[in-house]
């Protein structure tokens, strides 16, 4: 036998010891090595970067900086189904959508914003001149989870070098920054989704309260964006493998999904999980309705608009499935997920901006030490160099709304006006009715060219007024087509209007923000209409449709958006 043979012989012999031994291993161990060569954690060969806590900071102050500099809606969703419902909570008066008329939302998310409101109005400080802002910083809070999470699953998994680019990425990336302030589900579910992979990838998985703690954020992530809950269960389950404490873990999980569907069930007086029920029976009957909306390559599209083709750096990390294994398999699956329904918006993969961020920063540092050998580590090289300048300068255009085609992304799914601007070419609505929040005489708004849930609605006016829109604006009409000057004279006191041919005798215009300008009544009389509440419904359409064909036994939607005049008149319709 040649020296080569004996060599491979060896080799093989070798190998199918190893075997035997790992097939020898019980079962528990041997879990634990297939889920700890998912995540290969290292111990890291240094402390945490000092300048961590110092990074966070900035990124806050960054963050805050945009949710503070003035009012953009990502979505109509934002104030439909988050801070209008909280408001209504807290104040008594929003405007009540199909989803909680029907009860098909969870009080989770627009729980926390009635949290945060009910606070401010304990202190004396519930009016939007406060409160907006504060429930925007609350939020940036809470998305520091993620560039956190990042530098601490980076850190134990690609290296501290890693950690520290993924920081910085996660930090002042222009997307987790412009968005940071949105109370959306995906990106609270975002942030605890970011944490469970640091803690899942920590060695120290037996201790009891890192246990409580990945059991309470696996849940959370699926119960706040449900699109998410493969993802945290493969997380869940990578550390159900490496921990000791599986029974704790498991009757933890089990503890508080079952607490997940009590709350549904208190705050809806219905059944476990009757949020989620109904949603999901919605969305299955709509996604037959909806068929053809998008094409099921969507969403790449708007990741390489949105990255500036950056993200096709993930292709790179395909030959190392060892070490980017797990990103991209929870890549893959969100995009798979959300690929195959036929209504596609941008923020519905949130998720995977982080993550492909911190497959970039690992390329980044493995670039930078292939140019230094033998210099210092830190010290980059050309293609390093290359690649941090074009983060950082795709990161600056983003936030200036400059990206070629970066209209194309958000209006592809505004749903509305399409308008949204991080710094510049804001929607100059919200500014008008934070003015009517606080100007003397207002007694009841009309908004004559959107409808409500293209309007601020009462968590900006925070007024007990009237507020018509689109929908009920038919109840200052005598007909369809012609417009009773009594009626509207004797009903608003204040017009909202973006057309500049708006003219309504009696009315001048008091006030305008960019394109759009406030009218105010003349005169003082006669006396303005008051409503016996102020939370009008808005749950007409197809939604309201589809339940009567799943639930024919709920109720049905009030006549009139349920407004009901104090004061009633002959004629009232």
């Amino acid at each position: 036998m040649s020296k080569r043979n004996r060599s491979q012989a060896r080799g093989r012999g070798a190998a199918a010891r190893q075997e035997k031994r790992q097939q020898a291993l019980p079962w528990s161990v041997r879990l634990h090595s297939m889920a700890d060569l998912l995540l290969h954690p290292s111990p890291p060969d240094e402390r945490p970067w000092k300048f961590l806590l110092p990074v966070l900071a900035l990124a806050f102050v960054a963050r805050a900086a945009i949710a503070l500099s003035g009012d953009f809606v990502l979505h109509p969703d934002e104030i439909m189904q988050y801070l209008e419902p909280a408001h209504r909570l807290v104040f008594g008066n929003g405007v009540t959508y199909w989803e909680y008329f029907y009860g098909a939302r969870s009080w989770l998310v627009p729980g926390l914003v009635a949290g945060v409101l009910k606070l401010f109005d304990l202190i004396g400080l519930g009016q939007p001149f406060w409160y907006v802002g504060g429930v925007k910083l609350v939020f940036c809070a809470i998305s520091l989870l993620i560039p956190a999470g990042m530098y601490f699953f980076a850190r134990w998994h690609f290296g501290e070098t890693a950690a520290r680019v993924a920081l910085l990425m996660g930090a002042f990336w222009y997307e987790l920054v412009g968005f940071a302030h949105k109370p959306m589900t995906e990106f609270v579910a975002t942030a605890l989704l970011m944490s469970l992979l640091a803690l899942c990838v920590r060695p120290a998985s037996d201790k009891l309260r890192v246990v409580l703690a990945v059991a309470v954020l696996a849940v959370l992530v699926a119960a706040i964006r449900v699109q998410y809950a493969p993802l945290a269960l493969i997380v869940l389950g990578l550390f159900f493998l490496r921990t000791e404490k599986k029974m704790q873990l498991a009757l933890a999980a089990v503890t508080v999904f079952v607490a997940v569907g009590v709350f549904d069930a208190i705050t809806w007086d219905g059944g476990l999980f009757h949020s989620y029920i109904v949603n999901i029976r919605v969305n299955l009957v709509l996604g037959d309705l909806r068929a053809g909306e998008s094409p099921a390559w969507q969403f790449l599209y708007w990741l390489l608009i949105a990255s500036m083709g950056l993200v096709a750096l993930c292709v790179l990390a395909l030959p190392d499935l060892r070490r980017y294994g797990l990103l991209l398999t929870l890549i893959a699956l969100t995009l798979l997920i959300h690929s195959a329904q036929s209504h596609k918006e941008y923020r519905f993969i949130f998720v995977v901006i982080p993550l492909w961020l911190l497959i970039s920063a690992d390329f980044v540092v493995w670039f930078a030490s292939r140019a230094s050998e033998g210099r210092s580590r830190m010290l980059l090289g050309p293609t390093s160099l290359v690649l941090t300048a074009s983060f950082a300068a795709v990161s600056l255009a983003g936030i200036l709304n400059a990206l070629p085609y970066q209209d194309k992304v958000y209006k592809a799914y505004s749903n509305g006006t399409g308008v949204v601007g991080f710094l510049r070419n804001q929607d100059p609505i919200f500014a008008a009715y934070r003015y009517l929040a606080s100007a003397p005489g207002v007694a009841a708004v009309w908004q004559v060219d959107r409808v409500y849930f293209n309007i601020p609605g009462y968590y900006y006016l925070h007024r007990k007024i009237p507020l018509y829109a689109g929908g009920t604006s038919f109840l200052l009409f005598s007909d369809e087509k012609k417009i009773e000057l009594e009626a509207i004279t004797s009903s608003v006191s204040h017009i909202v209007s973006a057309d500049p041919a708006t003219s309504i005798p009696g009315y001048s215009v008091e006030k305008t923000f960019g394109s759009i300008r406030v009218l105010c009544r003349d005169a003082d009389e006669p006396a303005i209409r008051r409503w016996q509440e102020y939370a009008p419904t808005i749950a007409g359409g197809t939604f309201t449709k589809v339940m009567r064909e799943l639930y024919p036994d709920e109720p049905t939607p009030p006549p009139n958006a349920g407004i009901r005049f104090a004061d009633k008149k002959a004629g009232d319709r």
